[in-house]
């Protein structure tokens, strides 16, 4: 038995597999593969072996896996709490407080996040996402409640008066959250 060309054998046995259709998923020896293997956040074997796993970003030490200790609120830029508001209002004036589904919407949003965490010292990165987490939730409960107060009946995804939300989002409540001191849980108005 030849060992030595091995990989052929495998390739052409998934070849037949496949009813002789070109396969695009090669496993073994598709240069499409291994320039995919390196770019952005895909973690390199090298990487898996030192430990070192990066998020979909290629942000390191995103990794939540039997960790509880990165739930807490620490100091973030002020940009990038009027980067979190921005969203939020994007939710409510295009979307009606829903997400929406523009995935390049979501993308640049995420994309930002993970390079802001590019710039921490890698054991703050998880409580700086978890705190940005928070403050949309928090601004997020804020709009809904004020909105529910103005139109009973309210839910997410129904219109919105826009005279409403410009009120709303320029009440102080909702500006201190994001102006207010980084770092304390009083400015996101949550419980830990």
């Amino acid at each position: 038995m030849r060992i030595i060309n091995n990989n052929q054998g495998i390739l052409q046995l998934f070849s037949r597999m496949n009813g002789n259709r070109p396969n695009t998923n090669k496993p073994f020896g598709n240069a499409a593969l291994s320039r995919r293997s390196s770019a952005g956040g895909r973690n390199t074997l090298e990487d898996l072996l030192s430990g070192h796993f990066k998020n979909s970003y290629g942000v390191e030490g995103m990794c939540v896996t039997g960790r509880s200790d990165y739930k807490k609120i620490v100091p973030v830029s002020d940009g990038m709490k009027q980067h979190v508001l921005e969203d939020v209002k994007m939710a409510y004036y295009k979307y009606n407080g829903m997400s929406g589904d523009n995935k390049a919407e979501w993308d640049a949003y995420y994309r930002k996040n993970n390079e802001y965490y590019k710039t921490l010292k890698k054991e703050d990165r998880l409580s700086a996402c978890w705190t940005l987490n928070q403050l949309h939730l928090g601004i997020s409960k804020k709009v809904t409640s004020a909105i529910k107060a103005e139109v009973p009946g309210w839910t997410a995804g129904k219109p919105i008066p826009k005279g409403l939300l410009d009120k709303i989002f320029a009440d102080e409540s909702i500006t201190s959250m994001v102006s207010g001191k980084s770092g304390t849980a009083e400015s996101l108005d949550i419980k830990i």
